[in-house]
């Protein structure tokens, strides 16, 4: 037994000194992971689409390189009027991103639906590129008078109930708890 010890910590006397040599020559750098932004407003038709891209990441080193856009059709009705074939792309470009948001200016397209995705590959081997898509509708179904172009900052309808409803659930909620308390004290006395 205890020749078995003794063997025991040999083996890990000289492997622990050579655990942390080795851990202390990495050839890698690090590397941040990035994050991409699209923000495709609602447009009318015969408007050009409007897209605002942006790329961030956690570290000091500069978002720059390239991003390469492509809008492609999501549903049916999209492609008829596109004269293409169901998920067909439909548009593309790269632009070169130098760290500040950017808005790039799209096709004119026919009413419908369309995904647009974005993918950024950086110059800098220490950030890791990144991808996202976003959904973009041409033409009508906002049910806003606006043609689907907001104010910057301001918050899109989301099609919640109007305060007024919220107002009558409310009243109507303090009604039945005042009734049901009422007949609760009845029923006591």
């Amino acid at each position: 037994m205890r020749r078995l010890l003794t063997a025991l910590a040999t083996v890990v006397v000289l492997l622990v000194p050579a655990g942390t040599a080795a851990a202390g020559t990495d050839d890698y750098p690090p590397t941040f992971p990035s994050s991409c932004n699209i923000n495709a407003p609602q447009v009318a038709v015969g408007q050009r689409v409007h897209l605002v891209i942006e790329v961030a990441s956690n570290s000091n080193v500069p978002e720059v390189g390239t991003v390469a856009l492509t809008v492609s059709t999501v549903d049916a009705r999209a492609a008829r009027a596109a004269r293409v074939a169901p998920r067909a792309v439909v548009w593309t470009r790269s632009v070169r991103y130098e760290g500040t948001p950017l808005e790039v200016v799209g096709p004119e397209l026919p009413r419908g639906r369309y995904r647009v995705t974005m993918a950024f590959t950086p110059d800098n081997a220490e950030l890791v590129g990144c991808r996202n898509a976003a959904v973009l509708r041409v033409g009508g179904g906002g049910g806003d008078d606006t043609g689907g172009v907001t104010e910057p900052g301001a918050l899109p309808n989301t099609g919640g109930p109007h305060l007024w409803l919220l107002l009558a659930g409310l009243g109507l909620v303090v009604a039945g708890g005042g009734l049901a308390g009422g007949s609760r004290r009845t029923r006591l006395a």
